[in-house]
Parts: C-alpha cells; structure tokens; sequence
C-alpha cells in the first residue's frame, strides 16, 4: 500500500469535491486520453464538435519536457530528457487551433537527443537513459479551456499519483516460446486425468477446427498402378477428403496373407522429398513383410500437393479456426475412414507412427482418434520444443498444454517413444518418458509404454525402426521375438514411380487453390452453424448449445478463479466529507490478480455514503478513464448508479491505462514464432482481466448482487465473455455497431479473438446468455436477433432481453441494472 502525506491527502479529497460538484462550463469542450489511447489516436485521430483554439497539457516524468508541433490535422507531440526526476507533474505543451468535425492525428514522434546527463549515473540510470523505447505521456489533456486543471481527474484514473510506472505484470514482458514446454504434471487419480484427458481433447478439437467437426464428403477412392515386389505389392492411392481436395499416398499390402489384417498410417515429417525419401520407403515395405497393411501419405504441400503449398493461415482463417494444422488433421482422419474401409483390414487393428512433423500428425490422431490403437511418435514428443512449422502450430493449441501432454492422450493404448541425442528429444528417458510413464501406471498399464534414445541426429533411420518395429510387432502385429521383426535389406522405389500425378495421370481438373479452398470451408462451416441456431425445437437446441458452449469457453479461454486463488492489495483510499452533493463517497484504489499468474489489474471502487450491497462492474477500452472527464467529473452513468445506492467498479485491464508503461509505448506483448499457439491473444487477456475483477467481487463479503455493463469497444468482449462468466445478477452490453462479417476485414486488436466465428460469434454468445437478463444497444447492422430471441423464447424469458438500436439514457441504463425496469 502507498502511504501519502497528510498534505498530499488533503489536496486529493478537495479535488475529488470539486469534481464530483463541478459541472463542466457551459460552451466548453474538454477531452483526457491516457496513453493506452495513442495507438488509436495515431492511426484514426479525433475530432471535436466546435473549431477553436485547445491547450494541451501532459502529465509525465518532471525529467520530460514535452512539445506540440502543428501541422495542419496532425500534431507532433516530441520529448526531451534531462535528469532523472520520475515524479510525475502536469505540463502546459501548447495549444492549436483546431476545426470542427474532422479527425485529428495525434502522434508521438521518437524523442531527441537527451538533455546534459549526471557525469556518473548509476547503472540503473544509464540502462534508462539508453534505452530505445519511444516515451507517451501517462495522459494528456485538451480543452478549449486554457486554465483547466486536469489533475481533478487523477484521484479516478490512477491508483499512484507519485510515479507514472504501471502495477507489475508479467504478461507485459513474458511470452512462452515454441522451445518451452508447459511443465505437464499428471493428476494424483484417474479419475482426476480422465477429467483432464477429456478437456484437453476437446481444446485439440476445437483449437484444430474439428468443432464442429467437418462433414465427411464421398472419398471417392482411386486406386491404381499395382506393382508386385518380394512379398508384398505397392498401389498408387487417390482420396478426395474434402470436395476439389486430394490426398495422394502409396499403400502397401503383404503378398499372400489370408484374413483381416492389421494396419499402419505413415504420415512422413519435413523431408524436402516427403513420402518418397529414401529414409520413409523401408518401414513401410518392413511393415508389409510383417503381415500389416500399409498407407504412407502426402502431408499438404508435398509431392502430390506440392502446388497447393505448405501455407494455409491467414487472419481470416485464424478468425473461424482454420489452419494448415486443420487440413492435415483431417486428411489424417479421412485417410484412417478409408484404411479401415479396405475389406482386407482389421479395424480394431490399426497403428500410427510417423516422425518429426509426422511425429506430431501422430499424436495428435492418436489423442482424438480412439480408432489408433498403438502409436509410436518418433523424435517429437519433448518437455521443450513444440513444433517449428506452421503444420504443427494453430492459435490456442498448446495454451496450458504441451506435446507430452498430448502424447498422454494415447493412454491405455500402447505407445512408444523414440528420441535421439542430436535434437530437442534427447532427455527423453528423464523427462517427457517418466512422466507418460505415470499417466500409464494410474490405468494400470505401465508396460504398455516404452521408450529408448539413440545416438544420433534428428532421425527415423535404422536403428529407429527396428526399435518400433518390435514394440509394433508386440501391441499390433502379435509377434513377441523382437528378433525376426528387424529390417533386411530393401529396394527401393524411384521416387517418380510412387507419385500419384504425372504426365500419363495428370491431377484431375478443378482442384481448389488455397483461395477457394478456404471459401468453401468457410461456407461449409457457416452453413453448419445455421443448423445449429436456436430453433423451435429445445431438444435440438439443448445439443447444440452444448456444442458451442465448448467452442466458446475454449476459444475464449477465461478461468474464473476462487479466492484463495486471488491476490488483493489496496493502493489509496479517499473518503469524502460531508459537502460533497456526494457526500459520502469512498474512492478506493486497489490491485487485484490471481496468486500463480502474478498479474496487477488495477481496479477503482467508487462507493456511496449508502451502499446496498448492489455492485456494478463497467468494462470500457477506456478502463478506470470512463468514470471521468478531463475536467475531473464524474460520468453521468456513474452517478447515476450511485445515486441508486450502487457501488461502482471500474479497472484497467492489461495495456490499459494504469496497466500500460508509458516509458516502453508498449501496447501488446512481445511478439514470437507462433504466437497465438503458445500464449493469449490481447483479446482473451482483458477478458481473463475481467473474469478476474468479477471473481475477486463476488467474493467480498459486503457485496450481495454483481451487475457489468460493457461500455464502447469493451461491450463486445463483454458479450464474448458473458457465458462463461457466473454469478451475474444483469448484464448491459453496448455494441458500439460493431460487425464481425466474415473475418476478412481486421477488427480492433482488443476484439481480434482467434475462433470467433468458430462459435458462431456475437449471435452466438448472446444465444448462450439465456436465462440471465441483457440489455443490448447498438448492435452492427449484421447482427442477427433472432438467435437471442429465440434462445430467450425457448426457456421462456424473453422478458429480460432487450436488444434496442441506441443507447439508453444514463439514468434509464441505471434503474435497469439496479431493479430490472
């Protein structure tokens, strides 16, 4: 807690007085941005309702000294540093005669050379004063006004007054890489992994883009150019897994072996060659010696796909789930549909081995497919590194997860491990194999699972097959004597003989490109969701909503923590006397967060002389700055809650506000290889912010009903979040006209969640609020109702959903969430 002069008290309750009984001068326009807005103000600018000369004034570090540069509609804000003094004053910066209705850009320019310096300054000193990172102001201020005093507004907007440095915060510098792991631990009971097992199946379908999962189109199977080798025959293989799609592979059969035999999928990792290297035939022609069945395949954008490419992501994709993880899960999928199809195999028979890029393909089938009776991922499976390609990588993947994890996921089937000395799975026997090994002794099963590392590079070379071929020939093909399993000497084919397309049979005419591959998916999947919507059947309904009631609380992502899980440190509190027209009102600073996160979310509670234990949480992408003017009033939805007797909460969720550094101008975490596979977008952390604030309410013990309302570019996140979000008595959201379309056009970074649309968006969310009572106004022209009303219709309430084109009046907004009129 920040403890205050009595002084410095003082001054803070006189001017929270005045700003609570001041009304803003009739004819006088006043405007407060924190630093968490230049972004928006740099790349859209404002605008004002009356042309006239404004003074701008900054509140920054007293070593800053701050100028404004007009230029027509643009101004230049630009700093320069001398000395160290971080104690934050107001500054005037000039002022600019401004016109009316037309957008302003505001933009901070890099600073200048700094100032004269200490001739010794300490290390600490040194490293700031080198830094590269461009400076904002922690706010800035306009008014037409030239003697407004700004710093009414600061009780409000910021929990510390005597620095502009921001609660730390680990999000803000902390990312996690594809060379980290997510320290997969197995839970003490089965029971307990069961539950885990079935949660992390359900992120890998619906982070993958199986949820809901694709319609199985005709496979339309061609098989063709048989050729007879030494026991065993190769076919030329062709499916169409999704219409104008093709999967190319070569299948191999054992000469002479009577019955249903077993069978074996071979996707091949990142060789330039693909199936054809010299590296990948012999498993395959060993396996057929061996009695089984098998299909080696294509992965996307190699041999037979080569001109499809080995890219398919985009923002548009990522918006509706998609990716190339999605095109190779499914072929892998519809490629088992077919194996298990063939009257020479047994079904209940089938194995799964491939390596590297193939390793992943393989435990990734083997996790959500329980066809995969025996799996052997090959140099891939580490507490380290994840996956470098984007065929191993789609965003909300490995958030909370990891391939050892995933790999778990076979268990009780059998599963083999093989790792070698010269990559990332080279601690396999002390790490990743003791832990699989685990999970397997909960079901009782610890011989089912193997392991062994080789000397070698990145490999699936000799000694590695042989070391699967016997722990294949055990689990799948039932032969004990690991001996008569190893590989002899093989012939191999040439390349140009395996490959399904050549000149004599050219790819068929009408294959989709990327481009109308993914518009066909995305018709499909938008057609899928429109059988999905709220009906007049509730049986019907009831399924579906389970359905996207999954997709939406994985692809939103919110935890709603306990409170032993919670951290609470009060910063400030102010209490005003008795000549306040509020009189009464406590102001409260505090910092809230979950205790394994580390975050600081800072958080204001305004609250009245009279509370009724009545609690409104207002989200706003302006965060704590909604609740005040510039010239440090109050706003009008504020109190109007309080006069109800409603408490007021407002917080600054990551890169908002009190939550930004102006010092780095850092407005989203550092960036990284496959982002979004690993760690949060911004969207999903202000939503976790939220969860968190409305947790750390509900708990407290003098609050008895818990309202939110979404103000501005916040309300949609509101909605997004709002089925996953209990313990909420009403809920107001304001759309702000915001549209989703159909993914192509790029929203605000704030409301850009990957799997939006997956999950049917805004429609959706709101559909999946029924029972609890919400309030929209201003939804986008695009916003289809009738999903909310005929969710609300079917559990008979639709009297507590309003859906209104605009915004209510502050005092008609209040009594609604105060009483429910």
């Amino acid at each position: 807690m920040t403890h205050l002069s009595p002084r410095v008290t003082t001054l803070l309750v006189l001017a929270l007085l005045s700003s609570v009984t001041r009304a803003e001068e009739p004819g006088h326009i006043a405007r407060l941005f924190t630093a968490s807005e230049f972004p928006r103000l740099n790349e859209q600018g404002f605008n004002l309702p009356s042309e006239g000369k404004y003074t701008f004034k900054v509140w920054a570090p007293a070593r800053q000294t701050w100028t404004l540069k007009p230029e027509g509609s643009t101004l230049h804000l630009h700093s320069k540093t001398k000395g160290f003094d971080n104690t934050p004053r107001w500054q005037t910066i000039g002022a600019a005669q401004l016109p009316a209705g037309e957008f302003v850009k505001l933009i901070v320019d890099p600073s200048g050379q700094a100032g004269d310096q200490p001739e010794k300054p300490s290390p600490a000193e040194k490293s700031e004063a080198e830094s590269p990172a461009r400076p904002f102001p922690a706010l800035l201020s306009l008014s037409d006004d030239p003697d407004l005093d700004p710093s009414l507004a600061l009780n409000l907007i910021r929990g510390r007054l005597d620095t502009i440095d921001p609660p730390a915060d680990p999000r803000r510098d902390t990312i996690r890489t594809n060379k980290e792991g997510a320290d997969f631990q197995p839970p003490a009971t089965i029971q307990a992994w069961r539950d885990r097992a079935r949660a992390v199946r359900e992120q890998l379908l619906v982070t993958q883009g199986l949820w809901p999962m694709l319609p199985k189109t005709p496979l339309q199977p061609k098989i063709f150019g048989k050729v007879e080798r030494d026991g065993y025959t190769i076919e030329k293989v062709v499916l169409e897994t999704l219409p104008g799609f093709t999967l190319s592979g070569n299948l191999y059969r054992p000469i002479g072996k009577p019955g249903k035999l077993p069978a074996l999928l071979c996707p091949h990792g990142h060789w330039e060659d693909g199936r054809v290297n010299p590296e990948v035939q012999p498993r395959c022609i060993r396996w057929a010696k061996l009695g089984a069945v098998v299909f080696m395949y294509d992965m996307v954008g190699y041999n037979d796909s080569k001109p499809f490419g080995h890219v398919f992501l985009n923002d548009r994709l990522r918006r509706w789930g998609l990716s190339l993880v999605t095109l190779q899960t499914w072929n892998s999928i519809r490629a088992l549909d077919w194996l298990t199809s063939l009257p020479d195999v047994d079904p209940v028979r089938i194995g799964c081995t491939g390596e590297s890029g193939g390793g992943t393909q393989t435990f990734l089938l083997a996790a959500i497919d329980q066809r995969i009776k025996v799996a052997a991922p090959v140099v891939m499976v580490s507490d380290s590194f994840q996956g470098g390609c984007v065929c191993e990588n789609c965003a909300g993947l490995r958030l909370g997860a990891d391939n050892v994890e995933f790999a778990a996921l076979a268990a009780p089937r059998p599963l083999k491990l093989v790792g070698a000395t010269g990559d990332w799975t080279k601690l396999t026997m002390s790490n990743a194999f003791p832990t699989l090994r685990s999970v397997y002794k909960l079901h009782g099963v610890a011989d089912r699972i193997s392991a062994d590392v080789f000397d070698f590079p990145h490999n699936y070379n000799q000694t590695t097959r042989n070391a699967v071929y016997a722990f294949m020939g055990k689990w799948l093909l039932g032969i004990d004597d690991a001996e008569s399993t190893k590989e002899g000497a093989q012939t191999l084919e040439k390349p140009e003989d395996l490959w399904t397309y050549t000149e004599k049979t050219p790819a068929p005419p009408g294959l989709k490109t990327p481009a109308q591959l993914e518009n066909n998916l995305i018709r499909t999947l938008s057609a899928e969701l429109d059988a999905l919507a709220p009906s007049t059947s509730p049986a019907a309904w009831q399924a579906a909503r389970a359905l996207l009631k999954t997709s939406q609380r994985i692809r939103v992502g919110l935890v709603n923590p306990t409170p032993s899980q919670l951290n609470h440190t009060e910063v400030r509190r102010t209490k005003l006397d008795e000549s306040s027209t509020l009189k009464g009102l406590t102001v409260v600073h505090s910092l809230v967060g979950r205790k394994e996160v580390g975050e600081n979310i800072p958080v204001v509670q305004l609250i009245p002389a009279h509370p009724t234990g009545r609690v409104t949480v207002i989200a706003s992408e302006h965060g704590k700055a909604f609740l005040a003017s510039a010239n440090g009033s109050l706003h009008p939805l504020a109190q109007a809650l309080l006069a109800r007797g409603q408490s007021v909460l407002g917080f600054d969720p990551l890169f908002v506000g009190e939550s930004v550094d102006p010092g780095k101008a850092a407005f989203q975490r550092p960036d990284t290889a496959h982002y979004d596979t690993y760690n949060a977008s911004l969207a999903a952390d202000q939503i976790q912010d939220l969860a968190t604030v409305l947790a750390w309410v509900r708990a407290q013990p003098d609050v008895r009903e818990v309202s939110l309302i979404g103000n501005g570019y916040s309300g949609p996140q509101v909605l997004i979040a709002r089925p996953s979000l209990p313990g909420l008595a009403r809920t107001a959201v304001d759309l702000h006209d915001f549209n989703e379309g159909d993914g192509s056009l790029a929203p605000p970074r704030h409301l850009d969640l990957p799997g939006l649309l997956q999950f049917g968006g805004l429609k959706a969310a709101a559909a999946l609020c029924a029972p609890a009572p919400l309030w929209i106004y201003r939804p986008g022209p695009d916003f289809n109702k009738s999903w909310p009303d005929k969710a609300y219709a079917m559990e008979d309430c639709s009297q507590v959903l309003r859906i209104e084109p605009k915004r209510p009046a502050p005092q008609a907004l209040a009594k609604w969430i105060d009483a429910g009129e």
